[in-house]
């Protein structure tokens, strides 16, 4: 209830001016209720009282209500995609690319063997090694689109592990590729940098998630 300070007379809360006299009532104070915990906080208060959380914009005792929703629903913004988050997914996409590129590359190859060596061609030494080489990287480009996808959700579980995998196998090729063709230990070079880079931001997104 709102009092009078001329005639203290009761009116309801959020009248402008008086009942009993029609004197001009001071505005009160509005409090902010926190979308997190649902604790009230005075008017202006950049973070809850109850939970420290931000308590961003009130526009009533009960905050802003969610269209077609019931009395004290709050309506929450869509939290924007964070830096990191966005940085992840382009990496996950930038390893999916690399491995298409690679899988390109080998089987270019073999195609050339082939012609050259005809129903030969798959004594030649190494050429198991490039079609085992095309199915792992075209099985580990499928799982990077699709922890693209999780990502977006939230879980950072099969990314973390495709990123290790990245890391792991482009050391392991751009080691053994040093006196290979220049385009091959790029390819893995990149892979390497991707996936230790990837790594860690996964690593820091989970443990903010976590705090």
């Amino acid at each position: 209830m709102s009092l009078c300070p001329s005639c203290k007379t009761e009116n309801p809360q959020g009248s402008k001016f008086c009942a009993g006299c029609g004197a001009t009532l001071p505005k009160m104070p509005v409090n902010i209720r926190c979308a997190a915990c649902g604790a009230e906080s005075p008017d202006g208060s950049r973070f809850c009282k109850g939970c420290g959380k931000p308590v961003g914009t009130a526009t009533g005792p009960q905050g802003p209500i969610v269209p077609g929703g019931g009395a004290g629903q709050v309506a929450t913004r869509p939290k924007a995609p964070s830096e990191s988050l966005q940085r992840i997914k382009l990496l996950l996409g930038a390893g999916a690319g690399l491995y298409a590129f690679g899988i390109f590359l080998m089987y270019s190859q073999l195609a050339r063997v082939r012609a050259a060596f005809g129903p030969y061609a798959g004594q030649v030494p190494g050429s198991g090694l490039q079609w085992f080489l095309i199915v792992l990287d075209a099985a580990l480009a499928a799982g990077n689109l699709y922890a693209i996808s999780l990502v977006g959700k939230g879980d950072f579980k099969y990314a973390r592990y495709l990123f290790g995998a990245m890391a792991g196998l482009g050391l392991i090729f751009f080691l053994r590729g040093l006196s290979g063709p220049v385009v091959y230990i790029l390819i893995n070079a990149a892979l390497v940098a991707a996936g230790v880079y990837g790594w860690r931001l996964v690593s820091r997104e989970a443990r903010a998630l976590a705090a």
